[in-house]
């Protein structure tokens, strides 16, 4: 509701016409006043006095004028025994009106719930005409019981509702004395389960590439660093892998770091923070858990969607968000999907992720994408001619994070190989893990080629490594086959190293739901330290999402530091692909 409201001139040195917009009100009703009045307004911003934000006009026009009426008329009650200042316009008046026609640039919002655009404020940057956008598929509905824990995307009819989290007394936050940041709590380190990420000091906002492709989040994500808790709160951050959410991620935590003290910032990813939370109630300590979040001004989740709710950790985690809206305390989200599709899991979780801002990640284009590489290969000491940088990456649009692996996975291979005569070049080493020189070897396992597979047995000795095996139903000679391809590779890389084989284990491609989830748990439980996964057939149903499954499954293995290495099914003939299974194994 807004109590009350004015309009006064406020002329800056490049815009004379600058009006200001003041309101007493709620954070809902300021976003409904940027969304109507659109291109004209600044940023939102927080005041102190009788009025509790400030939005900056370009320019006001009697339309506009209009507009700001019928949006206080519906917006606005008058208090008991206070009559209105304008007739026309309940608890609002207008001081010393005039029409301007300097013109500005005109900022185009997104039509839909899904996304929010900030307008900059006077100080800050222009905004870009928002590009369309490309959502990820979106899975259907789980129909039993372990299929709605288990699916990809959260949908309505595979949660419970729970009920919102009283809001916390501000009365008694109010009169507690303002200390200075807390020193880290130990259990937040010696805890049976890391739920909290460590960060990656090459991911600030000074290593991160701005361009049309991102523009809108770095802004809103540089506000949040400047001002946390204020405005755009929550920042829901959402994008296809490889568009730099993680990279926001711990660039917000580092920003925020030199202000408020790192350890007032808490940052986990939506499988870590789930499975903490049960495993924290199963321990006993879960009052530990919840003191070290009451403790913290920011909550960072990275990839929300793959939150675990169970009935056990789903009232923490809503309390803990709810808690942290009513506190004024800063909440940044991402998500691989769209937010349309996160409405099940905001029902299940109780808690709204869209009510504050949502922004979008981009591929970047590719001049914005030639930069990017040419940062990374600088920053891991690569060696790429133009030319070759052309033909392994920028004309395959290879995605940022398989271009990291991949990288990461050959400076491995060059310490393994340093002693090879004539050396080999980083080129060289590329295409032994990424096989771009190959001849394609596709079709069926024939006989004779699984032959020496099925003769071959894995070590059962107590090695270091202890490996396992998911593969899809029917294809366990295949699965054989690619386990005796990568010992072989293993030999012929002059590694000549043994491991421990876990177990072999199968997965129904068909099933839509559950399966990155099992893959975990069981390795888990397993206590394996390294998994192979076998790609599902391009006929099933989760083959037809290979992209979206392996992404997820190797976010969950990751969550529980369990290394992961992915064998496309159409792949298992490359010697590559086994030299690349090495290298991200060990």
């Amino acid at each position: 509701m807004i109590k009350k409201w004015e309009v006064a001139p406020s002329p800056s040195e490049k815009n004379p016409a600058r009006h200001k917009f003041l309101i007493k009100g709620e954070m809902r009703d300021i976003f409904l006043v940027v969304k109507k009045l659109g291109a004209i307004c600044s940023r939102p911003e927080k005041m102190t006095g009788g009025f509790d934000f400030v939005i900056y006009l370009s320019k006001l026009e009697p339309d506009t004028l209009v507009k700001i009426k019928a949006l206080a008329s519906e917006l606005s009650a008058p208090a008991e025994n206070t009559p209105p200042r304008d007739a026309s316009a309940p608890g609002g008046r207008v001081l010393e009106i005039e029409s301007f026609e300097t013109p500005r640039p005109k900022i185009r919002t997104s039509p839909d719930e899904s996304v929010r655009i900030p307008a900059a404020g006077p100080a800050g940057p222009a905004p870009q005409e928002k590009p369309e956008e490309a959502s990820p598929p979106v899975l259907k509905t789980p129909k039993t019981e372990s299929d709605r824990r288990m699916s990809f995307v959260p949908s309505a009819s595979a949660r419970i509702k729970t009920e919102a989290a009283k809001p916390e007394d501000k009365t008694k936050e109010a009169a507690a004395p303002q200390a200075s940041p807390a020193p880290a709590v130990p259990s937040r380190h010696k805890a049976r389960w890391p739920v909290e990420l460590p960060l990656v000091p090459t991911h600030s906002f000074q290593t991160l590439v701005s361009g049309s492709h991102n523009r809108f989040a770095h802004a809103a994500a540089m506000a949040v660093v400047e001002n946390p808790g204020v405005m755009y709160n929550p920042l829901l951050i959402f994008g296809v892998p490889g568009t730099g959410k993680t990279h926001f991620v711990h660039a917000v935590s580092y920003g925020l770091s030199s202000s408020i003290g790192q350890n007032n910032i808490f940052v986990t990813d939506g499988i870590k923070l789930s499975r903490g939370v049960d495993l924290a109630v199963k321990d006993g300590t879960i009052s530990t858990l919840s003191d070290v979040l009451a403790k913290a001004k920011v909550l960072i989740i990275d990839d929300i969607h793959l939150l675990m709710l169970t009935e056990t950790n789903k009232k923490y985690i809503s309390t803990w968000l709810n808690e942290f809206m009513t506190g004024n305390k800063q909440i940044v989200l991402t998500s691989v999907f769209p937010p349309k599709s996160l409405g099940g899991l905001e029902e299940a979780v109780g808690f709204q992720f869209t009510q504050g801002w949502v922004v979008d990640l981009k591929l970047p284009a590719p001049q914005a994408y030639k930069v990017i590489l040419d940062q990374l290969l600088q920053g891991m000491e690569v060696k790429l001619s133009e030319d070759e940088l052309g033909a392994i990456f920028v004309s395959r649009s290879v995605p940022f994070g398989e271009a990291i692996r991949a990288l990461a996975a050959m400076k491995k291979l060059e310490r393994f190989t340093s002693g090879a005569v004539p050396a080999f070049s980083h080129a060289q080493l590329l295409d032994m893990l990424l096989g771009f020189s190959e001849t394609a070897s596709g079709g069926a396992l024939t006989d004779s080629e699984y032959k020496p597979a099925s003769a071959w047995k894995p070590s059962s000795s107590g090695s270091w490594f202890k490996w396992g095996i998911f593969y899809p139903k029917g294809m366990e000679r295949e699965a054989r086959y690619a386990l005796y391809r990568t010992h072989e590779r293993s030999v012929q890389l002059g590694l000549k190293m043994d491991w421990e084989q876990l177990f072999m284990e199968e997965y129904n491609p068909d099933e839509l739901y559950g399966v990155p989830f099992k893959v975990g748990d069981f390795s888990g439980g397993k206590s394996a330290n390294g998994v192979i996964i076998l790609g599902p057939q391009p006929t099933s149903a989760l083959g037809a999402q290979e992209a979206e499954f392996r992404h997820i499954t190797m976010k969950i293995l990751e969550s529980f530091q369990i290394r992961g290495a992915w064998v496309g099914s159409g792949q298992i003939k490359s010697p590559a692909v086994y030299a690349r299974v090495l290298m991200d194994l060990m």
